[in-house]
C-alpha cells in the first residue's frame, strides 16, 4: 500500500532511514531541509502487510527516487505507481533496480556508484577557494558548457539552482585560477546539511586535464567540509571518475541505478 507523506509522518520516516542516508541522499536531505514546503517535491510511504514502511519514495521535479532500508518493498506496487506518474527517470540502489526493472520494460539503465569520504588522501591546492556569490555566473557559463555535467540542464537553469544554493548557504563552489585569473578547475556541493554534503560537479580546462587538478579541487573541498565535521558523498558514473575519488580517499558504499526512457 503506498499512502501520501503527511507532517506527522515524518519522525516515523526518519526512524526508518537512520543513518543509512548514503543510500537515500536526497530523500533525506530534501526532507531535512524542506519537507512539505517545495511544491515540486513529493514523498510517499509504502506499507507492508504488518503495515510496517517497507519504501520512501520521492519526486522531485518529476525525478524519482526509492528508498527500501531492507529491500523488502513490493517492486510490482512500486512499478505501477511509477507508470501512473509517467515518470521519465528514476534513482536507487542496484538491488532495488534489480526488482523494480522487471516491470518497467521500457526503461534503459545507467549504472554508477555511491561513494563516501573516509580518508583525505590527496593534497589540497591551498589557491583554491570558495567562491562568491558574484563569481556564480562565471562558473556557470563552464559548467553550462560540460556535456555531462552542465549541458543538458542548459545556462539558465544552472545558474537559478546555484545562485539559490549560495543564498541559503545549501551548496559552495571552489574554483581554481590560472596566471591570468582564467578558472581552470571546479568542483562544488549540491547540497548541504550540518551533517552531511554531497559533492560533485567536477569540471578541469582540458588543457590543464591529466596534472592532478581535479584530484586537488575535490581534495580542497573535503578539506574544507571535514573541517565542519560533515559525512561528505559523491555519486559518480564513468571509469575516470571512480579513479578520481578513489585517489581523493572516496570508497564504494553502495552500486547507485537509475531507470530513464530511451
Amino acid at each position: 500500500m503506498i499512502i501520501d507523506f503527511i507532517e506527522e509522518n515524518i519522525d516515523e520516516v526518519f526512524e526508518y532511514i537512520g543513518e543509512d542516508y548514503g543510500k537515500c541522499l536526497y530523500i533525506y536531505i530534501d526532507l531535512k531541509k524542506y519537507g512539505l514546503e517545495d511544491e515540486n517535491f513529493n514523498v510517499w510511504i509504502q506499507y507492508n502487510e504488518l503495515n510496517k514502511i517497507c519504501a520512501i519514495i520521492s519526486e522531485y521535479y518529476g525525478g524519482i527516487q526509492i528508498y527500501s532500508k531492507q529491500l523488502d518493498l513490493n517492486a510490482e506496487e512500486v512499478a505501477d505507481f511509477i507508470k501512473e506518474k509517467d515518470s521519465n527517470v528514476l534513482f536507487a540502489v542496484k538491488e532495488v533496480i534489480d526488482n523494480v526493472e522487471q516491470f518497467l520494460p521500457e526503461y534503459k539503465r545507467d549504472v554508477g556508484i555511491i561513494g563516501e569520504l573516509t580518508e583525505l588522501k590527496y593534497p589540497i591546492n591551498p589557491d583554491a577557494y570558495s567562491a562568491p556569490l558574484d563569481e556564480i555566473e562565471e562558473i556557470v557559463k563552464i559548467v553550462a558548457e560540460d556535456e555531462n555535467i552542465g549541458k543538458p540542464y542548459g545556462f539558465e537553469s544552472l545558474y537559478e539552482q546555484f545562485t539559490e544554493r549560495k543564498k541559503d548557504n545549501f551548496g559552495r563552489n571552489f574554483v581554481l585560477r590560472d596566471d591570468n585569473h582564467e578558472i581552470i578547475c571546479h568542483a562544488g556541493t549540491y547540497a548541504e546539511l550540518p551533517e552531511l554534503a554531497v559533492v560533485g560537479g567536477v569540471i578541469t580546462s582540458i588543457p590543464y586535464r591529466g596534472k592532478g587538478f581535479s584530484k586537488q579541487i575535490l581534495s580542497s573541498l573535503c578539506s574544507e567540509l571535514l573541517s565542519e565535521n560533515k559525512r561528505i558523498f559523491s555519486v559518480y558514473y564513468s571509469p575516470a571518475a571512480k579513479k578520481m575519488h578513489s585517489g581523493v580517499g572516496f570508497k564504494e558504499i553502495a552500486v547507485w541505478s537509475k531507470l530513464f526512457k530511451g
